[in-house]
């Protein structure tokens, strides 16, 4: 979490905007005292594999589930 000031957050909006933007949470403060809170509209993706989230299912449930390969193989488009 990032914070910053309210005449740095007028002077460097489109930073502010871009850090909250790549997910970083900010924090503006007046007077010394948290003011407002910029955050991520939407949640990144993970990034995790298919492959990574197949072996994970693996370990949790040995014998194949139910409806899971269709689910995988929607995953991938």
């Amino acid at each position: 979490m990032k914070t910053v000031t309210k005449q740095q957050a007028v002077l460097g909006f489109d930073m502010i905007g871009d850090l909250a933007h790549s997910g970083e949470t900010v924090t503006v403060t007046h007077g010394g005292k948290p003011w407002i809170r910029l955050v991520p509209a939407f949640k990144k993706k993970s990034g995790k594999s298919v492959a990574a989230f197949k072996a994970r299912l693996n370990r949790i449930s040995p014998k194949p589930i139910p409806g899971a390969s269709e689910v995988l193989s929607r995953s991938r488009r």
